[in-house]
């Protein structure tokens, strides 16, 4: 509700795939104040582990989620999760977990297909858990040689 208090129109929303209550909550509430905002699901890429978040072709779909609220369904990679994780605290200096920067990624593309609009998303998750896995120090580089990036888990 406060995002609706600030901003006129919400073009689009954007949140990651896991448990769905933040997708189907948000989207839903997006969706009474204007049916043309687009709800966008942060998907990883299937065989890809991004924390927090879950790929539907996986088999698994959480109760909670209503295929028929999700416009669009977009994949990210754990390596552009992690790269949007850095880029998230470097530049904007906020530290937040991986799966924000899933969603973060998927955001700013969205937005990038816009001409004007307002492009939402929520963070899921902070950065506490992630600081011994290196990602916020270690080049991507490293991260991906020493099989970071492929773990189903960074703490």
């Amino acid at each position: 509700v406060e995002i609706l208090d600030e901003l006129d129109e919400v073009t689009a929303f954007v949140a990651g795939l896991g448990t769905g209550g933040t997708l189907m909550g948000n989207g839903r509430r997006f969706k009474e104040h204007d049916p043309d905002t687009v709800v966008v699901a942060a998907e990883p890429l299937q065989g890809e582990l991004v924390q927090g978040l879950r790929s539907l072709d996986d088999g698994f779909i959480p109760p909670i989620i209503d295929l028929s609220l999700i416009d669009r369904k977009i994949f990210v990679s754990n390596r552009d999760a992690v790269v949007w994780t850095k880029r998230l605290l470097d530049e904007e200096g906020l530290f937040l977990g991986v799966s924000t920067g899933a969603v973060a990624a998927i955001a700013t593309r969205i937005a990038g297909e816009l001409d004007e609009g307002n492009v939402v998303f929520v963070s899921p998750d902070d950065g506490w858990k992630y600081l011994s896995s290196g990602v916020y120090t270690k080049p991507i580089e490293q991260l991906e040689d020493e099989g970071v990036l492929e773990s189903a888990s960074f703490w």
